[in-house]
């Protein structure tokens, strides 16, 4: 724990006046808000301080990481709104966060707030965020998730800047990647160019073509700033591919998901997709309300079930979107291949969220025909290979309720 006037082995009290100095001094920075509303703060009291001492006696060096407490969250939510794209909004219950050299880790704490709970995440996060490989052939070719992404670092040994560095990001990226590292002149050499100097790279599975499957970072190593940059590009604009036997895993958690159906014979519409949501779409990628799920699917493997919804092969590319078990049709004159097709999305999407019919408030204004619109086409289970049949929906059906109008299980069969 860092020797400076912020640092005891109590937990520490963090305001917006000391943070910076705090930040400064200390590696990792875990923080407890509470909310001067909540009951049972005080409960936990005596949890935020044991953790303190805990952590003091485990990481006992200076700088390495220190504990405190802060309210109320309003004025935290506005100071770590750029941060905040990656989590769940802050609530009113006491919520645990963790600062790695002054940025937000990007996986929420969400276990039971208990001594031993936190004190694991803390050890997690400083000595378990990286899996060292004896071996390239060491990595796994079949991720536990369907969508999951991987940072892989080769380092002369751990001792270099840049595998501390590399460190670093996987701390604050832990909820994002699978890290690994390799350290020694057989990792180094792997690419003729790399003249034996560190080399890291990302990856992703399941993707339409190997030319979307890995990226290899080409500025300073050393450089945190840049790899951080690298690193949030990656966590925030990456799409995934979305098949038969991923779809349950990928959609579970993300309720909103845009996909573009591609023809598997002609990729250039996956890369402008890919390019213009970095470019055209990023607000969506960041939100906390409205964050959409950016996805690519096959379009030849989904044939039989896209002519349930009356979309052919001679009709890719094209895109859906989805919010729960709906499908949303777009506009029969919107064609994603042309120029100016993502400057119009993002109107539509804009129009979308702010419409009645998404939230399933409906008036007189939403019998009108939406034919320039995202509207909702359809309740079926598009990602089963034996679904039944799909429901069309009326534009001019008015639901009792938004529970009647979202009441069909994606992935019942």
């Amino acid at each position: 724990m860092s020797e400076n006037p912020e640092s005891s082995s109590k937990a520490l009290k963090i305001n917006k006046e000391n943070v910076y100095k705090i930040f400064e001094c200390n590696e990792l920075v875990v923080i407890i808000f509470c909310s001067c509303y909540y009951q049972l703060t005080c409960i936990h009291k005596s949890t935020f301080e044991e953790v303190s001492v805990k952590v003091s006696e485990l990481y006992p060096d200076p700088g390495k990481v220190v504990v405190g407490t802060s309210y109320p969250y309003e004025t935290w939510t506005e100071y770590y709104s750029t941060s905040e794209q990656y989590n769940h909004p802050f609530h009113s219950k006491p919520n645990v966060r963790f600062f790695i050299n002054g940025k937000l880790a990007t996986k929420s704490f969400i276990s039971d707030i208990t001594v031993s709970n936190i004190v694991s995440y803390i050890q997690k996060l400083l000595d378990n965020s990286i899996q060292e490989i004896s071996s390239a052939l060491c990595i796994p070719n079949k991720p536990t998730n369907a969508y999951e992404k991987f940072m892989i670092g080769y380092f002369k040994n751990k001792n270099s800047q840049a595998y501390q560095i590399f460190k670093k990001l996987s701390m604050v990226f832990m909820g994002d990647f699978q890290f690994y590292a390799g350290f020694g002149e057989e990792f180094c050499t792997m690419y003729s160019d790399n003249q034996n100097k560190s080399l890291i790279i990302f990856k992703i599975s399941n993707q339409p073509s190997p030319e979307f499957e890995q990226e290899i970072f080409s500025d300073d190593s050393s450089d945190y700033e840049s790899l951080y940059d690298w690193g949030e590009k990656h966590s925030l604009y990456s799409t995934s591919e979305i098949t038969f036997d991923n779809a349950e895993e990928m959609l579970k958690d993300r309720p909103l998901s845009l996909i573009l159906f591609y023809n598997p014979d002609d990729l250039k519409p996956v890369k402008r997709f890919k390019d213009n949501i970095k470019r055209v779409l990023k607000e969506y990628c960041i939100g906390v309300h409205n964050r959409i799920n950016f996805l690519t699917a096959n379009g030849a493997q989904f044939s039989k079930n896209l002519l349930e919804i009356e979309k052919s092969q001679t009709d890719l590319p094209f895109l859906l979107f989805f919010r729960y078990d709906t499908i949303y049709r777009f506009p029969e004159n919107y064609d994603v291949t042309t120029l100016v097709s993502y400057q119009q999305l993002k109107t539509l999407l804009k129009d979308l969220f702010s419409s009645n019919r998404y939230y399933g408030r409906y008036d007189r204004y939403e019998r009108q025909d939406k034919s320039g619109s995202i509207h909702p086409a359809y309740r079926f289970n598009l990602f089963c290979k034996f679904s039944s049949k799909p429901e069309k929906i009326d534009r001019n059906y008015i639901p009792d309720s938004i529970e009647n109008y979202f009441s069909v299980s994606l992935f019942d069969e």
